[in-house]
């Protein structure tokens, strides 16, 4: 990966971020039964948000980068 990943292809960014281990990309998914699955890179951290909102707030908790 480069040193912005703004240059990087999708491909490359997902494949650098698939053997990283660490907190480099969050993922805040719908579930058909209602809720969000989110998820974090490090594969240390999965829980289920109520709504999209709420998932993002906490992977930025997860990874620490919360403003409050």
């Amino acid at each position: 990966m480069s040193d912005n990943v703004m240059y990087d292809s999708p491909t490359e960014f997902l494949h650098d971020v698939a053997g990283a281990g660490a907190c480099v990309a969050q993922s805040v998914i719908p579930r058909d039964e209602g809720g969000y699955v989110c998820a974090c890179s490090c594969e240390r951290w999965e829980v289920v948000a109520t709504s999209r909102e709420e998932g993002l707030r906490l992977a930025r908790e997860h990874t620490g980068s919360s403003a409050e």
